[in-house]
């Protein structure tokens, strides 16, 4: 499987990178991990371990051993931590991996033909080509060959990933769709609901039913879909609109009927209401019991 939670992606912690590192070291524990991708980088995972003063050793064994769910992990970070974590660092740490670029070329070399890019290609964010390396392995390996896709899928594309054309959600209405063509998306999640996915693309100016058309019908890659957009829109969307709906999407509050139900989900009572955590949280939570009983 390919792990799809970004690097930018956090939990109550706060700390980028951590769920990708928890769900790469648990999905290779499992065995369900794409031999591209090893369990642990000595660059990205290793920093974010070193950022918040773990033991390397330790705490792989302690996601081996336990295989925790999310909020139990970043529990166990806590207590780690001697239950303090050291802000100025983390938001450091946080700043870094927004800014990231790609400068070596045996970088360029391995991402771009992954993504279908040409050596003319420009774009040189980290984020970016390692969310698009993600969501093109995931078409190349899954959506192409449904056979390898046996079990409910959840979309692990965050609301907040995004793809060229800078639009929130888009990546994650895609995924949703295109998984529910193969009869494999997560029950408890819409092909294209009337939330944030009619929003996305009302915001965009794109018909829905075209658009979820177009995904069932051509059953593109992410940037093919974008490209469709970008014709849709007359040679792409109004940056103001872009602009407006992102914020929006990335500030909103979830009221108190749905913040119930994601905490019977997880299991917990919080006074979490922000719209982006508990999503996050609600998704890692799905995706982690959907993981086999035993390694």
């Amino acid at each position: 499987m390919i792990p799809l939670i970004s690097t930018l992606c956090q939990g109550p912690l706060g700390v980028g990178q951590l769920p990708r590192l928890w769900w790469k070291v648990l999905l290779h524990h499992h065995g369900l991990i794409d031999e591209e991708y090893p369990a642990f980088t000595r660059v990205l995972d290793l920093h974010v371990v070193q950022t918040l003063r773990l033991d390397e050793e330790k705490t792989l064994a302690y996601l081996r051993r336990e295989s925790p769910d999310y909020l139990t992990f970043e529990a166990w970070v806590l207590e780690e931590s001697g239950g303090n974590l050291h802000r100025p660092t983390i938001e450091r740490w946080n700043h870094a991996l927004e800014g990231r670029t790609h400068l070596a070329p045996a970088k360029f070399a391995e991402v771009y033909p992954d993504i279908g890019f040409d050596e003319g290609a420009t774009i040189a964010s980290a984020v970016l080509l390692n969310c698009l390396q993600d969501w093109q392995l995931f078409h190349r390996n899954y959506l192409s060959r449904p056979d390898r896709l046996r079990r409910p899928v959840v979309p692990l594309i965050s609301s907040i990933d995004r793809g060229p054309l800078g639009v929130c959600q888009l990546p994650r209405t895609w995924l949703k769709v295109s998984l529910d063509v193969l009869g494999v998306l997560h029950p408890d999640y819409p092909a294209c609901g009337g939330g944030l996915d009619a929003r996305v693309l009302a915001a965009l100016g794109v018909d829905r039913d075209r658009a979820v058309g177009f995904i069932r019908e051509q059953r593109p890659h992410y940037l093919a879909f974008e490209t469709w957009i970008r014709d849709e829109t007359g040679g792409g969307p109004d940056p103001a609109a872009v602009e407006a709906f992102n914020h929006a999407l990335l500030t909103r509050e979830h009221g108190p009927e749905k913040c119930s139900g994601i905490m019977r989900t997880l299991g917990i009572d919080r006074p979490w209401t922000g719209g982006v955590l508990l999503n996050h949280l609600e998704d890692w939570k799905l995706a982690h019991q959907m993981l086999p009983a035993s390694a």
